[in-house]
């Protein structure tokens, strides 16, 4: 098997609220219009800004041994691409609206032998793991986030009413296999009505 064309080890990241002074979402590591990638064995650290980790249409990632800290959004955000894996990584939420969020058009995601450290923000609107939530690259015939695996995970610091492991809104049931957690599905007219309204919210701009 051939060598990933980026590989980042033994690295740490640290995001700065500075930079983008609250006019865009940033993030302290990210990855867009690529793939091929191995980040191993990192400490990446939001520190205030919207994310830890953004991949944005990226394929073929493989993070491993990395503790990932959120910011006021996400310790991971995912948004097109797939055939990601997260392998004994630590994700740490801080006042966190999710852990991960997973958004459409993103598949072949697996997440195993990690943990979810601290609670996300409020549960009556998280999860540890968001899977196909409202993007920017909404399309036509959006298809749903899908594929995605979650093994041998732990979740550790929360209340057990936070102990929610995964919120489905337009996406299929993730697989889950040796880990504990409330699996949420939200029902699909919700989800139609949610869609229509952000269209709408879009085209008035």
């Amino acid at each position: 098997m051939a060598d990933p064309a980026i590989v980042i080890k033994d690295s740490f990241f640290k995001g700065d609220p500075d930079k983008a002074k609250g006019q865009w979402d940033d993030n302290a590591l990210g990855f867009g219009n690529c793939r091929d990638i191995a980040i191993v064995n990192c400490v990446i650290q939001a520190n205030g800004v919207a994310e830890g980790l953004k991949l944005s249409n990226v394929w073929d990632v493989n993070v491993k041994n990395c503790i990932i800290s959120g910011g006021y959004e996400d310790c991971v955000d995912i948004v097109r691409g797939g055939r990601i894996t997260f392998d004994g990584c630590v994700f740490v939420a801080l006042n966190t609206k999710h852990h991960f969020t997973i958004k459409c058009q993103v598949s072949q995601v697996t997440i195993k032998n990690s943990l979810f450290l601290n609670p996300f923000r409020h549960w009556w609107d998280g999860a540890c793991i968001d899977l196909g939530n409202w993007s920017d690259y909404d399309i036509d015939d959006l298809p749903k986030t899908k594929g995605i695996r979650i093994e041998n995970c732990r979740l550790m610091n929360m209340p057990f009413y936070k102990k929610i492991l995964s919120r489905a809104i337009f996406a299929q049931k993730p697989l889950v296999k040796n880990t504990k957690g409330l699996n949420l599905r939200i029902p699909s007219l919700f989800v139609k009505l949610f869609w229509k309204l952000r269209r709408w919210q879009v085209a008035k701009k």
